[in-house]
């Protein structure tokens, strides 16, 4: 068993085959970072499934452009046409903050790791797939108005989203204990020409969201709800896939295009160790700056209420 001493030693040589010595021992190298935020990306379903942007400033612009309304005129042979149709420019703009994630490792996992091939990118790995799990909740959940923390630094996607449904109180958008009832009233919210392309959306609800849908399957005794009950085959509704995150708040969705979701990444990534040696752990601290929008917050719609 190797030693705290030892352990050390081959943590900081880890850390130091990773970054580069001419901006700061604490700053990954441009590989490592790929690396690095490619792997928190993947560690969690709704940042692999959301577009990032590796951001060159602290501020970037998420600009679109498109035609609200009808360009298609009659045409008229031998008469010029003089009706013209303008596109309308809308931007989003990510500001990056800057977020900080405190990931111990116990000593009995790195002695696990240490004599294997690529230990860096193992250490790599086992920090990203926590700071990935942050990130996401923050974008999620992040409100500057309400938040307190880390999710006090910036407004999420609930937040952010031009609709709403809710059956809370007074609201009666739908029935709060039927899934079904939910995700109509979602798609019902959204503007009908963001809905061409319905494989393309996605709804991201609460593990219990997900759950009551699968019962809701199984009771009507159909090869689909069978299957619905017996394995953890991937729902949808209607055309659109139901997802599951632990990141999404207890009887809250989110339904939006995959791609519509943004976030972005600036400045290079830091990780430093803090030993705790009579804990026999080693502290990662990393710190990174960035921000969380839509393309179009309008082909969006947030639910809140379901009690199941």
């Amino acid at each position: 068993m190797a030693s705290n001493q030892d352990l050390l030693t081959k943590v900081q040589g880890a850390l130091k085959s990773i970054t580069t010595n001419d901006l700061g021992s604490s700053i990954l190298a441009r590989a490592k970072q790929e690396k690095f935020v490619r792997t928190v990306s993947q560690a969690t379903r709704i940042l692999n499934d959301a577009r990032r942007i590796d951001m060159s400033s602290h501020t970037h612009d998420i600009d679109r452009v498109g035609f609200a309304e009808r360009i298609l005129k009659p045409a008229n042979e031998g008469t010029a046409g003089s009706e013209t149709s303008q596109p309308d420019f809308n931007t989003n703009t990510l500001e990056s903050v800057e977020a900080m994630a405190i990931a111990g490792i116990t000593d009995s996992t790195l002695e696990d790791n240490i004599e294997q091939e690529g230990f860096e990118d193992t250490l790599l790995d086992l920090i990203a797939n926590r700071v990935g799990i942050d990130l996401e909740e923050l974008f999620l959940n992040g409100d500057k108005t309400n938040g307190t923390g880390v999710m006090g630094l910036t407004d999420g996607w609930l937040v952010k989203s031009a609709n709403q449904v809710s059956a809370v109180d007074t609201e009666t958008d739908f029935d709060p204990v039927d899934p079904e009832d939910l995700f109509d009233a979602m798609v019902k919210a959204v503007p009908k020409k963001y809905l061409r392309n319905r494989s393309e959306w996605n709804f991201y609800v609460h593990w219990d969201i997900e759950d009551a849908y699968r019962n809701l399957l199984r009771e009507r005794g159909t090869g689909l709800g069978d299957s619905a009950q017996t394995t953890a085959q991937q729902l949808a509704y209607k055309g659109i896939n139901v997802v599951d995150s632990s990141s999404m708040p207890t009887g809250q969705a989110l339904l939006a295009p995959a791609n519509n979701l943004v976030y972005g990444v600036y400045r290079d990534v830091r990780i430093e160790p803090d030993r705790q040696a009579k804990a026999r752990k080693t502290d990662f601290v990393t710190s990174l700056r960035v921000d969380a929008h839509y393309e179009d917050e309008n082909a969006s719609v947030v639910a809140e209420g379901f009690t199941g």
